[in-house]
């Protein structure tokens, strides 16, 4: 379902304002400066883009390609269109530059796939994917909000806009310049024992912010490669950098890793800052920078 409401009272910053529910969350665009008309244009081909996506990479859809890859894939090759075989090999990149800790094939289904990116075969000429073990089962959850997100600001960029904030699910978000009244777009993260308090402010100007951590019912929803069980800690994991992509595989990722060896992965990526938000049951909030 999607929602579009624009406002042309101050007529020094007329805003769009959407909501898109994908991905089993919603999506939200302000869209300041345009025309009602323009930003209808631009939130559309957004919406459209995500939706591609959201079709393409939802496991959970017995119709969509990466269905068809989970069931099939073991028995032989699986030719994939040129998206998926990308975003596979984007996957497989990552899994190793982050020590086997972002792992698309770890995930409730296949819990024993430990080998990460040895897991499964692509073939560069043929475009198709193979499964070493019929266990496996690909999951792009922890991905395909941070590409439909890089996505979408491809498009605003493309259009030249220059202001705008994009949220995917309040873990995902993206900001273009500067909020039209300020020097940044302040972003809070809500305190998870205290409803409506902030835990923490990032500020943001032309940058991405991801993090990961227990859900909104506190529970681990994250996979450990290494046993297959869920990823239970006190801290969120945020990451900062210019790729809302980029850092939404490493907030996984450094949430997933032991908190020694979170600086030496994030060294590995130039312009990606983390931090560590321990939010306390008495209200207060502690924040360790990840360097």
């Amino acid at each position: 379902m999607t929602s579009f409401k624009y406002s042309d009272e101050n007529i020094s910053a007329p805003v769009a304002y959407s909501a898109f529910e994908t991905m089993h969350s919603v999506a939200e665009i302000v869209l300041p400066f345009y025309s009602e008309e323009k930003s209808r244009a631009i939130i559309d081909e957004i919406w459209a883009r995500t939706k591609e996506a959201n079709d393409k990479f939802n496991r959970f859809d017995k119709g969509s390609p990466l269905a068809l890859v989970n069931k099939t894939a073991a028995d032989g090759p699986v030719a994939v269109d040129d998206e998926l075989f990308m975003v596979l090999e984007m996957c497989r990149v990552f899994c190793n530059s982050t020590d086997g800790y972002f792992d698309i094939t770890a995930n409730k289904v296949s819990r024993t796939a430990s080998k990460g990116a040895k897991n499964f075969e692509l073939d560069g000429s043929s475009h198709t994917v193979r499964f070493f073990d019929p266990t496996v089962k690909l999951d792009l959850g922890g991905f395909a909000k941070g590409y439909a997100l890089e996505n979408a600001c491809n498009i605003l960029k493309r259009e030249n806009v220059t202001c705008a904030l994009l949220n995917f699910g309040n873990s995902s978000i993206s900001a273009l310049g500067t909020h039209p009244y300020g020097d940044h777009w302040p972003i809070s993260v809500e305190h998870p024992y205290f409803r409506g308090k902030c835990a923490h402010t990032f500020e943001l100007k032309d940058c991405a912010l991801s993090i990961s951590g227990k859900n909104g019912r506190g529970l681990g929803h994250i996979i450990d490669p290494a046993t297959g069980d869920r990823v239970v800690r006190d801290e969120m994991v945020a990451v900062t950098g210019p790729s809302p992509m980029v850092c939404e595989v490493l907030s996984t990722a450094l949430y997933v890793a032991p908190r020694e060896k979170r600086s030496d992965i994030l060294a590995r990526f130039k312009g990606y800052s983390a931090s560590e938000i321990y939010c306390l049951t008495n209200g207060t909030t502690k924040v360790i920078k990840v360097y």
